[in-house]
């Protein structure tokens, strides 16, 4: 009883500082963590600007992709970054700020015998994706079967981890361009990873968003914000 009542002091002591809790992943060179634990990136001094001219207070917590994006998804006070907008994402957040732009390309370690020209020709191959994001749900879309075709992984670590140690069971993967060459930069092992079809979309462009039942006053205050990064 004592134990229930201490912790029930606690929780009610505890002071809720954030008004949203904003997720990401490691996504280089768009935001990732470095050697000391500190969040960078091309985008997150927008991201940054953009929260303290809003004058929400925030805290930002670093995940997989698969833990954030489900945690924007489902509560409402959660924002996430950096996430492509696309029509099935449309109606599920509320779309904040464009901060950034990328594309994606299939790569293999079997260039030499791996040949496509077209994602109809992928298809005769085994694909690793990250779990929930772009190049999964634009395969899904246009066809590709997540029993047979894709390998859904929860995070480009375990990506880059598969790649290592088990080559034979993978033909392709999908990755960003700019997040593979600062990957390769650091890791000698991928150097016979070749990009072999770009992903036929242009250029996606990556957003600040929220979940689609944010406080409204909140979400008022971040788009001014984000627009005044302009």
């Amino acid at each position: 009883m004592r134990t229930i009542l201490a912790l029930s002091l606690l929780l009610f002591l505890h002071p809720c500082f954030a008004a949203i809790t904003v997720v990401t992943e490691n996504f280089p060179n768009f935001q990732y963590l470095d050697e000391n634990g500190v969040l960078t990136g091309t985008v997150v001094d927008k991201v940054k600007s953009g929260l303290a001219k809003s004058g929400v207070e925030y805290e930002i917590s670093v995940n997989t992709w698969s833990i954030s994006y489900n945690a924007a998804l489902r509560d409402s006070s959660t924002c996430i970054f950096s996430m492509a907008r696309l029509p099935a994402r449309e109606d599920k957040f509320s779309w904040v700020a464009q901060i950034g732009g990328f594309s994606a390309s299939f790569y293999s370690f079997k260039s030499d015998q791996v040949k496509i020209a077209n994602l109809d020709e992928a298809k005769k191959y085994r694909i690793a994706v990250l779990k929930n994001n772009y190049s999964h749900i634009y395969l899904k879309d246009n066809g590709f079967d997540e029993r047979n075709q894709l390998i859904l992984l929860d995070s480009f670590d375990n990506i880059y981890d598969v790649l290592k140690s088990r080559r034979s069971s993978i033909d392709l993967v999908i990755l960003s361009d700019e997040q593979f060459k600062h990957e390769r930069d650091g890791d000698k092992t991928l150097e016979d990873l070749k990009p072999i079809l770009k992903l036929p979309v242009g250029t996606p462009q990556l957003y600040f968003a929220c979940n689609k039942n944010i406080n409204p006053s909140i979400l008022e205050k971040l788009i001014k914000g984000f627009a005044d990064n302009d």
